[in-house]
C-alpha cells in the first residue's frame, strides 16, 4: 500500500508540471496571437490610408489639368485654402456621412495627396482603441525615391506611421506616387 501512495504522488507532481507548463504555453500563445493582430490591423489601417490618398489627384494643379509642368507644381505640400480638418480626424456623421454610415472627412474634403502632409488619424477598433496615423508627403527623386528633393518633381513619397498603446514599434509604410 506504500508503494501506491509513493505512486500516487509521483503522478499527482508530474500532472501538476505538465499542467503548468501547459498553461504557460497557453498563455504564451495567446499573447503573441494578440500581438499579431494589433500588427496586423495596424498594417491594414495604414494600408486604408494610402488607399485613400491614391483616389486623389497628384497635385492641386493636376485635379482639372492633363498636363503639368514640374514648376508649376504645389511649392508647398499640405492642405490648401478651405481643405482644412480638424486633426485628430476622427469618425463623423457630418455631411456627406450620415450616423448610420460614418467617415473621415479627409476622405471629402482633400482633393490631392499632398494634402496628407502632416495629417493625423485616430482610429478606434472593435477590438482596440488608440490607433494614432501619422502621415507626411515630400517630393523625391524619380530616379531614387529614398531621396528628398527640394524642389518640385514627379514623384512624392507618402509615409504613414501607425501607433498604438498596444505596440513595441511604430508600424511604418510607404508609397510613391508618380504622375
Amino acid at each position: 500500500m506504500g508503494a501506491n501512495i509513493l505512486y500516487a504522488i509521483g503522478a499527482l507532481v508530474l500532472f501538476g508540471i505538465f499542467l503548468s507548463t501547459s498553461n504557460q504555453q497557453l498563455l504564451v500563445n495567446t499573447q503573441v496571437s494578440e500581438k499579431s493582430e494589433y500588427y496586423i490591423t495596424a498594417v491594414s489601417l495604414g494600408q486604408s490610408m494610402i488607399d485613400e490618398a491614391k483616389s486623389k489627384a497628384f497635385d492641386a494643379k493636376t485635379v482639372t489639368a492633363i498636363s503639368v509642368p514640374r514648376t508649376a507644381l504645389s511649392a508647398t505640400l499640405g492642405p490648401e485654402t478651405g481643405e482644412s480638418v480638424h486633426l485628430p480626424d476622427t469618425l463623423t456623421s457630418i455631411a456627406p456621412y450620415t450616423s448610420s454610415q460614418q467617415g473621415y472627412l479627409s476622405a471629402v474634403t482633400y482633393n490631392d495627396i499632398d494634402d496628407y502632409n502632416g495629417y493625423s488619424r485616430l482610429v478606434n477598433t472593435q477590438r482596440t482603441e488608440g490607433y494614432k496615423i501619422l502621415t507626411t508627403v515630400r517630393y523625391v527623386s524619380e530616379t531614387n525615391p529614398a531621396v528628398t528633393s527640394v524642389l518640385q518633381t514627379y514623384a512624392k513619397r507618402f509615409d504613414v506611421s501607425v501607433t498604438s498603446p498596444y505596440l513595441a514599434d511604430t508600424v511604418k509604410l510607404t508609397y510613391v506616387y508618380t504622375y
